[in-house]
């Protein structure tokens, strides 16, 4: 049987809607327990606090620190910002990227992670050289409350959408429309190489939506270069240091299932795409819960509203 075939023995639509089911009511759980104030505070004050110091007093430091400082910053706002709600759907990304083998060992899924990251950095560097053209005073009024927050929720929320979709095409959901493209489009989007540099991309806009303060303090230190080739350099060091956690679990689970995960990969394919396709399902609907129906109806904060935290 060909590999749609067995995909769909091995997972009959009952049954994928079930784990569907399943990974939709998670995420809504975690989105709406999720204790922003904890995660946000350990990346400001465990991780930025006892590296750098305070990253509000850094943020307007630029004179005083230089531009060498701004990398030093840069990696620690990306790693911060890792268990943020602006960034914690990353880790979504890995079974996509681990399982991204075709059986030639860890060959593949290495070529995959160069993709992934080149796509994190053309997105984070396009955004550092629109920062850097805005210089410190434009970027203030980016970082204005009500214009980050409104940002935030566009962006995660139409990125949530496209993970849903795209879980959707993974789990056998939309074939009928997959099967209006021509077989070389397909086959395109099928490479690893290719959907790899597409999650890369998404992962990449997480910082075009970044909330986070710690980041906002960041993003006016680097403006103040009022450089768009130096507000390019350094945001693409704050892009590696938001997957830095991430690459560090998808190098473990290499180094400790290389070469089975590439056997599984030839001789049981369907796991991984039904893997795949729930990790996106779930990081999809925690951001449009988190990011948009929470914030539209008042359905989040469950947590803070039942007085636990």
């Amino acid at each position: 049987m060909t590999n749609y075939q067995n995909f769909h023995a091995a997972y009959p639509k009952s049954k994928r809607v079930a784990y569907t089911l399943g990974a939709v009511v998670f995420a809504v759980l975690l989105a709406g327990f999720w204790n922003y104030h904890l995660v946000d505070g350990f990346g400001k004050e465990v991780i930025a606090g006892n590296t750098i110091g305070d990253t509000s007093r850094l943020a307007g430091g630029y004179e005083q620190h230089g531009s060498g400082f701004g990398f030093i910053f840069a990696a620690i706002a990306g790693l911060a910002a890792t268990f943020t709600a602006c960034n914690c759907v990353v880790f979504a990304m890995i079974p996509g990227l681990a399982c991204s083998t075709d059986g030639s060992g860890t060959t593949s899924a290495m070529k995959a992670f160069g993709a992934f990251t080149a796509g994190v950095l053309v997105i984070t560097g396009g955004y550092g050289i629109f920062a850097g053209f805005l210089g410190a005073e434009g970027v203030e009024v980016l970082n204005q409350r009500s214009v980050r927050l409104g940002q935030a929720q566009a962006v995660f929320s139409m990125l949530g959408l496209i993970m849903l979709v795209w879980g959707g095409l993974e789990l056998g959901y939309l074939d009928r429309i997959k099967q209006r493209f021509s077989a070389t489009t397909r086959a395109f989007f099928n490479q690893t190489t290719t959907k790899a540099l597409l999650l890369g991309t998404l992962v990449g806009l997480f910082a075009v939506g970044r909330p986070f303060p710690v980041f906002r303090e960041f993003l006016t230190y680097a403006a103040s270069a009022q450089n768009p080739i130096y507000g390019a350099g350094v945001m693409m060091v704050q892009g590696l240091g938001q997957i830095a956690v991430m690459a560090l679990l998808f190098f473990i689970i290499l180094w400790l299932g290389g070469d089975r995960l590439g056997k599984a990969a030839v001789q049981k394919p369907y796991r991984f795409r039904l893997i795949s396709g729930l990790a996106l399902i779930t990081g999809g609907t925690y951001f449009i819960y988190y990011w948009g129906l929470a914030f539209i109806f008042d359905i989040g904060r469950w947590g803070f509203k039942l007085g636990w935290y």
